[in-house]
């Protein structure tokens, strides 16, 4: 997950050195609204005589523009005040102290107050919004939210923007962030300057302590514009902040935009501003598992390392080390205590998620860290650290965007019910959703399952004749189908989708359905699909003077040619800090590379189909007829009127209308060649144990977990 803000103090102290704050601004507009009340209870209407003690502490006080003191000093003022005018400087001290959020000053403030009586004759609404935030302070919270929301109007200026403000800091006790944020987004209208900008990070701040599937149903839910757009800016931060500069051109007259707090954001990210850069000559330290389950993995990534470094000249004249870290967080915690003793001028790694919070205790004059992997949910990438991972989840989000792209506007989605797939499905969904799209239908397939002929039937709303051959047809307000699944288990869906007349509806992926070794027999099972995937992973189909081809031919030496070529591009990251930081973007084997805000390499991946087993590379992925594993379009009467060619007769059951019919599984093609068989992992750039239950296979992928 990118990192948030997560400390306001620290946010707070980026704001105030902001070109919009001044100190005095606050200072201004609280004085305007205290001599806006001068007729009714001028501090002092006889200038001939020289201010009271209390009265030129007050005066003083408006002079250092410190609310605090100004606050003070009206409770000390109203003290040689009577009656209802006495009662109305006690409540401008506490309106003050609210005013600024300092709510324990205005606490105190209310206990030193002694004219509570007499307020709902000065003010019956001013008192009702004190009564409430008493009510706060004493703990009835519901209570006080409903005494502050039920303020009988009109409201005046000050009365909206303090029952705001309350209702907005009750909302942050209570841990309901996004009705926190709603509140200050109408409150960011009625004030200025440094109040203004101050309300804005608490905003900011609100939002990101959200998870993401709350700011996605505030999304779909939110009705104001401005507010909308506050977590559309929220959600493109957290996952997709590559693109903030677009929201910034689209959105050119919302106040995150005209108050420049979007050029905060992109000068002062949490993460990537503290990323150092190499220095000296010392080695390239790789920690990677080089031992047990994870071996293979590790290998593969150390050898595209290698690559990288011996033949495309990465890192220059530094050396490459090449370390087993373990697949612990102790055994990593260990390899990099001994990594910088020896004064890298970069370390990559580690490798598991459950080891990067090893790096949150890095020393100050740490070198450049290169995590293979994205922290776990919830938790922010430490500060100072690059990550960089072939993650579904991006994967997924690419796929969404892609869909949207080739105005497929309703979609049907189906992964596997496990947390992968839960993971998978749900980033498609606030992609796709977020972009404009919607989700006609969604369903989980168990992960071993190999008939799921009654879930697609449901998916895919299938009818046919009761009469006749089967010739099924389909629901005709989806415009694609995304699937989250392996590749053994896509070998199965594909041909049973086909089966069900679902043959031209468009289908996606995420790229872990393909390891990057060609096997025409077990893939053409899976034709039709498009999936991002790695440039360099197409260059089979250049010619011998394509530019990819050589790395493809030293990439296709590998067990996992995949992760080979991510191992490739974690050293040309490492070698290419200073441009990635200054927002420019290198072409890697893995696609083209870029730098976020938040420290997390964005990884913009090329597209491709498979077609008769082979993945081919697509210029776009809107490709018209597709080709299917069970229609046979080279005969006329299949151009004219395709017919689902049947499996033998004993093989099927016609459908009978009700649902009941089912497709029995066929066998799972079986790959050729006699590579050493590795564990089924979870992800691209790593990561999670191999499930005790499932069988090695030799073309599995890893996945991010």
């Amino acid at each position: 997950m990118p990192a948030t803000i997560r400390d306001l103090s620290a946010f707070r102290r980026q704001v105030a050195s902001f070109r919009h704050i001044t100190k005095a601004g606050f200072a201004f507009l609280l004085m305007l609204g205290l001599l806006s009340g001068c007729a009714q209870n001028p501090y002092n209407s006889n200038t001939s005589q020289a201010p009271s003690g209390p009265q030129a502490a007050l005066n003083q006080a408006l002079a250092s523009q410190d609310p605090k003191q100004i606050a003070a000093a009206q409770m000390n003022y109203a003290a040689t005040l009577k009656g209802t005018t006495q009662a109305d400087m006690q409540m401008r001290a506490l309106e003050t102290a609210i005013d600024a959020e300092d709510f324990a000053l205005a606490n105190t403030l209310y206990a030193q107050a002694h004219t509570q009586a007499l307020w709902p004759a000065v003010s019956a609404r001013r008192a009702q919004l004190l009564t409430g935030f008493e009510q706060w302070q004493q703990g009835s919270l519901s209570n006080a939210y409903d005494t502050v929301n039920n303020l009988p109007i009109p409201l005046t200026p000050d009365e909206a923007k303090r029952r705001l403000i309350l209702l907005a800091a009750i909302d942050e006790a209570e841990k309901r962030p996004i009705d926190a944020a709603r509140q200050r987004s109408a409150l960011n209208d009625l004030l200025t300057g440094a109040a203004a900008d101050q309300n804005r990070a608490t905003l900011w701040n609100d939002l990101s302590s959200a998870d993401i599937n709350q700011l996605s149903d505030a999304a779909k839910q939110a009705t104001n514009a401005h507010f909308a757009d506050w977590i559309g800016l929220a959600l493109a931060y957290r996952t997709r902040p590559g693109e903030l500069n677009t929201w910034i051109n689209n959105h050119p007259d919302h106040p995150a935009v005209t108050s420049g707090f979007t050029a905060l954001l992109l000068s002062r990210s949490d993460t990537a501003t503290n990323i150092p850069l190499p220095t000296g000559q010392g080695p390239v330290i790789v920690l990677v598992p080089l031992s047990g389950d994870y071996q293979p993995v590790g290998q593969a990534i150390s050898d595209g390392i290698n690559f990288a470094h011996d033949r495309l000249g990465m890192a220059g004249d530094r050396s490459v080390q090449i370390q087993d870290s373990g697949s612990t967080l102790a055994s990593f915690t260990q390899a990099l205590t001994a990594a910088l003793a020896t004064n890298p001028s970069v370390i990559i790694g580690p490798l598991l998620k459950e080891q990067i919070p090893a790096l949150a205790n890095l020393p100050a004059n740490a070198p450049p860290v290169i995590a293979l992997n994205t922290p776990t949910d919830g938790t922010s990438l430490p500060a100072g650290v690059v990550s960089y991972s072939l993650s579904p989840d991006a994967d997924a989000r690419a796929a969404a965007d892609q869909m949207i792209r080739d105005q497929k506007m309703t979609a049907l989605v189906y992964c596997a019910d496990n947390s992968l797939g839960h993971r998978i499905s749900d980033a498609f969904t606030r992609e796709y959703t977020l972009l404009g799209g919607q989700i006609l239908d969604n369903a989980f397939f168990e992960p071993s399952a190999t008939d799921f002929s009654s879930q697609l039937r449901r998916l895919l709303e299938v009818t046919s004749s009761r009469n006749g051959p089967f010739q099924p047809k389909i629901r005709r307000d989806a415009q694609g189908i995304f699937l989250g699944a392996t590749s053994q288990q896509m070998r199965m869906i594909v041909p049973q989708l086909d089966y069900f007349g679902a043959d031209q509806l468009p289908r996606y992926s995420v790229g872990m359905v393909y390891n990057g070794t060609p096997n025409p027999l077990a893939n053409q099972d899976m034709d039709g699909l498009v999936i991002p995937v790695e440039p360099v992973l197409l260059a089979a189909n250049e010619g011998p003077n394509g530019t990819m081809r050589p790395n493809y031919e030293r990439a296709s030496l590998s067990q996992l040619p995949r992760l080979f070529a991510f191992g490739a591009d974690a050293l040309m990251i490492a070698a290419n800090l200073q441009p990635l930081l200054a927002h420019q973007a290198i072409n890697g084997l893995t696609g083209q590379l870029s730098l976020s805000l938040t420290g997390e390499i964005e990884r913009k991946p090329a597209w491709g189909q498979f077609q008769q087993g082979l993945l081919q590379p697509m210029d776009g992925t809107d490709s018209g007829y597709i080709p299917s594993t069970v229609v046979d379009y080279s005969s006329k009467q299949a151009e004219g009127n395709p017919t689902v060619a049947l499996p033998p007769e004993d093989n099927i059951t016609p459908d009978s209308g009700d649902g009941t019919a089912t497709q029995p599984a066929g066998s799972e093609p079986t790959d050729s060649g006699t590579a050493k068989a590795v564990p089924t992992f979870t992800d691209g750039g790593g990561m999670a144990p191999p499930p005790a239950s499932v069988a090695p296979t030799n073309d599995t992928a890893p996945m991010a977990n």
